[in-house]
């Protein structure tokens, strides 16, 4: 059985229920603005860090999920405007890595915030 339509399904039903309005403008060539909605993920605020380490985040991670098929390469350096979960004004924000967790569906990319 094949479960691509269920898991579309539920990853639309998520975005329009908890996602917010973004614009992403990928690095040249493809720099053409794509206007989509994407999800915050929410990440645990203490990480655990490698062995041996000094350093710690001051703020959580920010993971923001983005539809495969509305958005098909999300690369580094990669700008997004959108807003934060609890809403306000839209902020810019680079895509500085990809999250662990890999979903078909969907790019989970972790955003640092441009200002």
């Amino acid at each position: 059985m094949d479960l691509g339509p269920l898991r579309a399904l539920a990853l639309d039903l998520n975005t329009g229920a908890f996602g917010v309005a973004a614009t992403v403008t990928r690095p040249f060539p493809d720099d053409t603005p794509i206007v989509t909605r994407g999800v915050w993920v929410t990440a645990p605020l203490e990480e655990t860090q490698p062995f041996g380490t000094d350093f710690k985040r001051r703020d959580p991670r920010r993971v923001f999920a983005v539809s495969k098929a509305t958005v098909p390469t999300l690369p580094r350096g990669t700008t997004v405007i959108a807003p934060l979960p609890e809403g306000g004004a839209d902020k810019t924000w680079r895509v500085d890595g990809y999250d662990r967790e890999v979903v078909q569906e969907q790019h989970r990319v972790i955003l640092i915030l441009v200002q």
